[in-house]
């Protein structure tokens, strides 16, 4: 069923839309901008076409993409020959405890750079699995973040073959569920940082801290109004050839931020007691890994909690003799005593009484390069700010 046409929004479908939501209003308000940021955006495509005509928009775009063509192409020659692999591995699916890995080998040859996935893990019951076409988005994402002089478009790809399983956990078919597709993307495009860095240590990047942390907590208010809070939360991003990873950033898959603190309290029946950097999370090197953060929520009213995360069981690695970075962390409590899950990613079904509070830690990036090559003011002042352990 179409949404909307040129006579406007399908009202009868919206109003079944909004009926099978807790958060009406707020669902409404974020489509209504979605279409107005489309309407906007048509709006100026067209005086574009109209002011500069299409044949020469055409012939713009094109040169573009044969620019982005040939740099990805000098970066490939700058590869060595051979074949390089790599591997991480996502802690479960959230439904079994079985550990996931996400293989990679990497190999340039005849201007071409193949990545091929092949002993990657099947499609699993949890909600991680993704499509071919989100494998393949998420290896762009990762080859810009790697050669960030190379334009951002499709022209990254002209001379990139990327080999997926069929049926594997990056070609999902239905019904296979992907609602937590984040986590596997994001541990996807670090894997292709650590087979980049395999290949070409002096130009690697450090995995950054890899998990949305997907926090959902959700209650009703006095008057019986529901409430639902979702958030993902910033962590640390790895070192570089060229310096320090950023401390509590936002994950290489997005520009989108997290609303301050003023705004989420003022929302919902929540209050943070804490949110600050996170001591020594950040992995040494000679260029250090940002630090994550810790977030302390108190819930006001009685809630459900749910999390989808990763990084519970493994840190993020360093690269050209970097350290990892610490672990992501989950816990809550209704009285005096902090609950660990029992796994350390993943949580559904938490009851938070009025009063009681859940704990996220989060990852901090690997670090770059042997952590005895760093400044020593540098190395002194890591300390004395307890970015490292």
């Amino acid at each position: 069923m179409k949404l909307a046409t040129t006579a406007g929004i399908n009202a009868d479908l919206l109003r079944v839309m909004s009926a099978n939501t807790r958060t009406a209003m707020s669902n409404e308000g974020d489509l209504a901008a979605q279409f107005n940021a489309l309407d906007l955006g048509e709006k100026r495509l067209a005086a574009l076409l109209e002011a500069e005509g299409a044949p020469r928009i055409a012939s713009a775009f094109a040169a573009l993409t044969d620019r982005a063509a040939a740099l990805m192409a000098a970066e490939i020659a700058k590869l060595p020959a051979g074949r390089f692999a790599f591997e991480d591995i996502l802690d479960d699916d959230g439904v079994s405890d079985a550990s996931i890995p996400i293989r990679l080998t990497i190999e340039a040859r005849e201007g071409r750079l193949l990545l091929d996935f092949t002993g990657t893990a099947g499609a699993c019951a949890g909600p991680l699995n993704i499509s071919r076409a989100t494998t393949i988005a998420a290896v762009y994402v990762a080859l810009k973040h790697a050669f960030p002089d190379v334009p951002a478009n499709s022209g990254v790809m002209r001379a990139v073959d990327v080999l997926i399983p069929p049926g594997s956990l990056l070609d999902a078919t239905p019904p296979a569920p992907v609602g937590g597709y984040t986590e596997t993307i994001l541990r996807l495009i670090g894997v292709v940082f650590g087979a980049l860095g395999a290949a070409r240590p002096d130009a690697a990047l450090a995995a950054p801290f890899g998990t949305i942390n997907g926090l959902s907590m959700a209650g009703k208010r006095a008057d019986g109004t529901p409430w639902v809070f979702f958030n993902f939360h910033g962590g640390g991003l790895g070192g570089t050839p060229q310096g320090d990873g950023l401390h509590h950033a936002n994950n290489p898959i997005s520009m989108a931020v997290m609303p301050p603190v003023e705004i989420l309290e003022s929302r919902y029946p929540i209050v943070f007691t804490q949110w600050a950097l996170r001591d020594g999370s950040g992995g040494v090197g000679r260029h250090r890994g940002g630090v994550g953060a810790v977030y302390e929520i108190e819930a006001l009213t009685d809630a459900r909690v749910a999390l989808l995360g990763e990084r519970g069981t493994r840190g993020p690695f360093g690269v050209a003799g970097g350290g990892a970075g610490a672990m992501n962390r989950f816990t809550w409590k209704n009285d005096a005593d902090w609950v660990t899950p029992a796994r350390p990613s993943k949580v559904a079904g938490v009851v938070l009484r009025a009063g009681g509070r859940l704990r996220l830690e989060t990852p901090g990036g690997g670090g770059w390069g042997p952590p005895e090559e760093r400044d020593p003011d540098a190395a002194a002042q890591d300390r004395a700010m307890g970015y490292v352990r």
